[in-house]
């Protein structure tokens, strides 16, 4: 079992102790940040698979380090949960709109917080099955024929080109490449390429 990376970016030694023993203690790898700059950098250097941020913060606020994280690329899907005193309910909004997944005003009980950081890993893990059957249903979809041409048309080959290299009519491979598209839900040569390297096929 792959023991995930929890970053705690809290500027309150007490507090940002208490959730480091509990991570370690739920068999969590547990990184520690003291302010909004530190963890912004441990979040480029570490990639965590999660982040518990704290809002008030001496120099970057908790939102801030959320903007930046959701507007870089590799770490924008990085779960965040915010853990704070701020507990108007427009703070909260404001909180979850910034591209947080939960939100945990304090005082808190750090099982609850152990509790929200499965349930956030349990819907990765459930999307992550789905993409996966996903793909192997459009994988056993395609024939080998169709895989080979498309191929042929990663390559940038053309039907005439393809029909050739198979010993088929252009025509034959035109039918092909509408099977393909329908298959992979794409309307074009370009689609059809982009989606088959998202699934890994190419």
């Amino acid at each position: 079992m792959v023991t995930r990376r929890v970053l705690v970016v809290e500027d309150e030694e007490k507090i940002r102790s208490l959730v480091e023993l509990y991570l370690i203690n739920n068999e969590f790898d547990a990184i520690t940040a003291e302010n909004g700059e530190q963890g912004l950098r441990k979040t480029i250097l570490e990639k965590p698979d999660l982040i518990i941020l704290d809002i008030l913060m001496p120099d970057l606020s908790g939102f801030e380090v959320c903007k930046m994280i959701r507007k870089t690329e590799g770490l924008e899907k990085i779960p965040v949960i915010f853990l704070s005193s701020l507990q108007e309910s427009e703070m909260i909004i404001e909180g979850l709109d910034t591209g947080g997944d939960d939100y945990i005003t304090k005082p808190f009980d750090p099982n609850v917080l152990i509790a929200r950081i499965n349930a956030i890993f349990r819907r990765i893990e459930k999307k992550q099955t789905v993409d996966y059957e996903k793909m192997q249903l459009i994988f056993e979809q395609l024939t080998y024929q169709e895989r080979k041409i498309l191929q042929w048309i990663e390559k940038g080959y053309t039907n005439k080109e393809i029909a050739e290299k198979l010993q088929l009519t252009e025509g034959t491979v035109k039918v092909y490449n509408h099977t393909i598209f329908q298959k992979l839900q794409v309307k074009n040569r370009t689609q059809a390429i982009v989606r088959a390297k998202e699934v890994n096929f190419l």
